[in-house]
């Protein structure tokens, strides 16, 4: 049996979609159980937020060698191997007995995950021209963020009912469906291929990228706008669930409004293509970070914890991240369309480095898990006394930092030539 997915049609557009959906989505699937999984494998919290920590290390990693990869011996047998690889990982994750098993497997899992990220991109820049990009990441960008959203409903669930193992047997499946898809419905969109696999001419060619400011403009962009999603991504569930008493299932429902967000900000920038430079977006769009943030920190001096008080603010985040990382994708992929492996690999590597960094300053500044560590912490930095202002505080001191170099690293595609 076999059928051919067209590119540029619908079909082809929900691949790139499920593609690029796979490093957010076996995040954000994972967060709910977060709390039940040290439980059952004799883990401290602390041990268990380094599961994501590892898990983005391994994919920021793989990002140097796909994208090259993909470039030399073309999109669709890298890509096969990558989801078979992932596939493995994910049912290994599932097996783990103990905390050291489920980190060496995270890392692996996080590794061959990023061959989705990476070749989608590839995948997109070689269908499509230049001019058509941002409206196709755009939407691309609003698909890869319903679906993560929808999955922390269904690892809720599936926590709850059959325990954290079935999330990354969920992963195992869905990895496995796509390569069916992927070997029986699709060919080779590469048409550029590298002669060989040149270290020098991936250094050479890597270097270029990153002496071109309207590059690294989108690229660090992008970047620290990833550091504050994750970041979020890993500290909210322990803010809803140990401190608010909601069950993973209700953290998973909340995070929809998150996705709400983003899509708001992907139709809103679909809206502003072809009226205002993409360039001006990304500019502008780490404004809305800023002031989500800020918006936590006013109503946690005032005293104020509740579950609106953290998630709604975290909703005008990810509208900004709506109308940043589509124009940002398009903007550092397009610009070198014979190294779109390699750029898509850039680019990822900075999104999940940053990433890795984002939860790494959530683990440090709340004291590595807990309000009772995080309260001197706090107290000792602004003066702050009360439960309500200890605990999301510690999140905003680790996110705004990143905000704030997004909204600069913007500045360089204002100078760029």
């Amino acid at each position: 049996m076999s059928f051919s997915l067209v590119p540029r049609s619908g079909s082809f557009i929900v691949l790139l979609v499920a593609l690029a959906s796979f490093g957010p989505l076996s995040m954000s699937i994972y967060t709910p159980v977060l709390p039940i999984v040290g439980a059952s494998i004799g883990a401290t919290p602390d041990d268990v937020k380094l599961t994501l920590t590892t898990y983005m290390l391994g994919f920021a990693a793989g990002q140097l060698f796909f994208g090259p990869l993909s470039d030399r011996f073309g999109r669709r047998p890298v890509l096969l191997v990558g989801l078979f690889l992932f596939a493995l990982t994910s049912a290994g994750c599932a097996l783990a007995g103990s905390i050291g098993q489920l980190l060496a497997l995270r890392v692996l899992q996080g590794l061959s995950a990023c061959a989705g990220s990476v070749i989608s991109r590839a995948l997109t820049r070689d269908t499509y021209e230049f001019s058509e990009l941002p409206r196709v990441m755009s939407w691309i960008s609003i698909g890869v963020n319903v679906a993560p959203a929808i999955a922390p409903l269904i690892g809720g669930h599936l926590g709850e009912w059959f325990g954290w193992q079935a999330t990354f047997w969920a992963l195992s499946v869905f990895a496995m469906t796509l390569f069916a898809i992927v070997a029986l419905g699709v060919g080779e969109t590469n048409k550029h291929r590298a002669a060989s696999l040149n270290l020098l001419a991936f250094a050479r060619g890597s270097g270029e990228m990153l002496r071109d400011r309207r590059f690294l403009g989108f690229a660090l962009t992008m970047g620290f706008i990833f550091g504050i999603n994750f970041g979020m991504a890993v500290g909210m569930p322990f803010i809803l669930q140990d401190t608010l008493g909601f069950t993973p299932g209700t953290v998973g429902y909340l995070s929809l409004i998150g996705v709400a967000g983003f899509t708001l900000g992907g139709f809103a920038n679909n809206r502003l293509i072809g009226r205002v430079r993409p360039t001006t977006i990304v500019q502008v769009a780490p404004l809305f970070h800023i002031t989500g943030l800020t918006i936590v920190a006013i109503l946690s001096i005032a005293g104020t914890l509740t579950w609106w008080s953290i998630t709604v603010p975290f909703m005008i985040c990810s509208f900004g991240s709506g109308m940043v990382v589509p124009n940002s994708n398009a903007g550092a992929v397009g610009l070198y369309p014979r190294l779109a492996g390699t750029a898509s690999s850039l680019v990822g590597l900075a999104q999940m480095g940053m990433g890795a960094l984002g939860t790494i300053a959530v683990a440090v500044t709340t004291g590595l898990g807990g309000y009772d560590r995080a309260l001197p912490l706090v107290g000792e930095w602004i003066g702050c006394t009360t439960k309500a202002c200890a605990i999301p505080m510690p999140l905003v001191l680790a996110q705004l930092p990143f905000a704030f170099a997004a909204f600069f690293a913007a500045r360089l595609l204002r100078t760029a030539r």
